[in-house]
């Protein structure tokens, strides 16, 4: 059974496993106000139909899952939402939202705490997550719950390439990622310059590239192809507040028992 909302039900932790569960259209919901203001539809969660993706997700039988969506609700609905997948033997947190007028009252904490008890039953042996270096708060609660930094990175704004590529560009899987982005409104296209294959992250009319001559190839490629004319790259950094960027993220990790 999935984790449909129960009026008696008060301060639990549910794991909804049924794409039709109305606790995952209010928790996409939830997870798109997560995302910094600097970032603002430029990741998946601010896809126009990032909920049916949800959905999707959760229509393997749950041992197949590698997205696990875990929220905490109440008769008042879902009050906070937390995105993990498995890596491998790690599990990252890809997004955690509580709910504006519940900030404060340890809702983030319960389900951090109950990432590790999942991360335990899935047999992980690390816990990773990204967070903004301006969200102070989260910070100190990431790393009162043992996280650490473990590297950084940096958000980028590119201009649009006009000038024609030098190099030619290929597209490698051009008809799965025109479904997955007709149907979902984001959508990872892999294209070839050179010899070398890179990854392009579109969401709406925005997209994440590589920098360097590659990343304006693919610019002035794509930008009319796609209707993209919102570009960024992001780059590894070991100090970002030095870093040129409008975002800066730190990753980081706690180890698990055993």
């Amino acid at each position: 059974m999935g984790a449909v909302l129960n009026p008696t039900t008060t301060g639990t932790v549910v794991a909804p496993t049924r794409p039709d569960d109305p606790v995952v259209t209010a928790a996409a919901r939830l997870l798109a106000e997560s995302v910094p203001s600097s970032c603002a539809g430029l990741v998946a969660y601010h896809a126009s139909n990032y909920a049916a993706f949800l959905a999707a997700s959760l229509a393997p039988p749950p041992p197949l899952h590698t997205l696990l969506l875990r929220c905490f609700c109440d008769e008042t609905g879902v009050r906070a939402a937390a995105d993990w997948r498995l890596l491998g033997r790690r599990l990252l947190l890809n997004g955690i939202a509580v709910r504006a007028q519940d900030q404060g009252r340890g809702h983030g904490s319960r389900l951090l705490d109950d990432g590790v008890r999942l991360a335990n039953q899935l047999g992980c042996d690390q816990l990773l997550l990204d967070v903004s270096l301006e969200n102070t708060v989260a910070r100190r609660l990431y790393r009162r719950a043992g996280y650490q930094d473990q590297s950084y990175q940096v958000w980028t704004q590119l201009d649009a390439a006009t000038s024609p590529a030098d190099t030619p560009v290929r597209i490698v899987d051009w008809a799965s990622f025109t479904a997955h982005r007709r149907a979902y409104g984001f959508g990872d296209l892999r294209v070839r310059v050179g010899d070398d294959e890179f990854g392009v992250r579109c969401v709406a009319n925005a997209a994440r590239v590589p920098g360097g001559a590659a990343g304006a190839a693919i610019r002035a490629t794509l930008g009319p192809l796609l209707g993209i004319d919102r570009w960024y790259m992001t780059t590894a950094s070991a100090e970002p507040e030095t870093e040129p960027g409008f975002a800066r993220f730190a990753r980081m990790w706690r180890g698990l028992p055993g």
